[in-house]
């Protein structure tokens, strides 16, 4: 089996910021009305060297001191600053998400205005993932002050993007120029997958309910009997009226509770030595198939099932909670695209061995999620259910064959 990712590569390594902030403290970048203000002030030096009119040489000279000091100001403006990156935040495909970043301005007596940050992010960020991002800013730093501002980051598809670190940049005090500064402070961020709701009616799962009870002892709701009380219960386990009939302690037992267990089943696979066209269109279908996943897992997790999932490259055992989310997210944003000849068996994980017997001996029931193009080249894994998920988001379920 082929793969073939996009690895991400940044757009500027850690060693050449590095190098280009002892090389180059600041960068300078002429705004277009800089362009203007500059052509303005040439067009008049010639005029006044053509005409020797003195009041052309005094404009030409105020000109050029206004340059002069916009540089000043604005050197003034970033020397000192210091930035902070606080702990980078999950993004997810197609929402926005703010990082946040402290400035410090370490300076005595002078402020800093107007001050802008934004990631170094990769240069095919725009065109892998679809990511966009726009600036955050801080009006007026005081002496001694910090203030945090938050960079707006989206990203249109799953993935991971990485920074090679912060450009903080100013405009003040006229404009005329965007002097930039760069940070060296690398950080990953992780697209999640977008988990659109996905009702469970449509899987049509074996029986109803949440849970089962086993006959067991445990910390379920149900009351499994009664016994008389030893050393070392909770108290809050005696049942008081009925120990007061027997004139003896009594204490309640409750049955184990059994949660049902799912395990998502998900080839991250497309037909090889298709043509182009064919090829990115298995692609974006697989693209919508990741996306239906990721709606099944929340679905089932919130309908408190115990939720795993097996994919070619790495899986996760069966485990209930919210908190499984983020870790199924995470996984699902990482997996690359391989290609696989037709009919070939997708080797899928088996680490969670799903097919165990759980408790009452009743085994996770699997729920596979396909694309057409996968069915057609027999690259479907075998699942009690399955689901079809196409390019288009319009997904259709029906039983696997038996």
């Amino acid at each position: 089996m082929a793969g073939s990712t996009h690895a991400p590569s940044p757009a500027l390594t850690h060693r050449q910021v590095r190098r280009l902030g002892r090389a180059l403290p600041r960068r300078l970048v002429l705004t277009r009305e800089g362009k203007l203000f500059i052509l303005l002030t040439v067009g008049i030096g010639f005029a006044a060297i053509n005409s020797g009119n003195n009041l052309l040489y005094l404009v030409f000279g105020l000109l050029l001191s206004l340059i002069l000091v916009s540089g000043l100001l604005s050197e003034a403006n970033l020397r000192g600053l210091t930035a902070l990156r606080h702990p980078a935040p999950q993004l997810e495909a197609g929402t926005p998400s703010l990082a946040a970043v402290t400035l410090t301005n370490p300076k005595r007596r002078l402020p800093s205005y107007g001050v802008e940050v934004h990631e170094l992010l990769p240069a095919e960020a725009a065109d892998v993932w679809g990511a966009r991002q726009r600036r955050g800013y801080v009006l007026v730093l005081p002496p001694g002050g910090s203030q945090t501002a938050y960079v707006r980051l989206t990203a249109a598809r799953r993935g991971v993007l990485t920074s090679a670190g912060l450009r903080v940049s100013t405009r003040f005090p006229f404009g005329l120029f965007e002097k930039s500064r760069f940070f060296p402070l690398p950080a990953r961020f992780t697209a999640l997958p977008a988990a659109r709701p996905s009702p469970l009616d449509a899987v049509r799962p074996a029986g109803h309910g949440l849970e089962e009870h086993l006959a067991g002892v445990g910390s379920g709701d149900e009351l499994h009997g009664l016994r008389d009380h030893r050393a070392g219960d909770d108290a809050r386990t005696i049942a008081w009226k009925v120990s007061a009939r027997r004139d003896r302690l009594v204490v309640r037992e409750h049955e184990r509770p059994a949660t049902r267990k799912v395990v998502l089943v998900f080839a991250n696979v497309v037909p090889a030595d298709l043509p182009p066209a064919a090829d990115a269109a298995a692609r974006e279908a697989l693209e919508a198939a990741i996306t239906r996943v990721a709606g099944l897992a929340s679905a089932y997790l919130e309908a408190g099932w115990a939720v795993g999932l097996a994919t070619c490259d790495g899986g996760l055992s069966p485990e209930a909670g919210r908190a499984l989310l983020p870790r199924i997210g995470e996984l699902l944003a990482q997996l690359p695209v391989r290609a696989a000849p037709q009919g070939a068996q997708p080797p899928l994980w088996d680490g969670a061995s799903d097919r165990a017997a759980g408790p009452a001996g009743r085994r996770a029931e699997r729920v596979a999620v396909v694309t057409t193009a996968q069915q057609r080249a027999g690259l479907a894994p075998a699942a009690d259910r399955v689901v079809v998920a196409d390019a288009d988001d319009a997904a259709t379920t029906r039983e696997a064959a038996a």
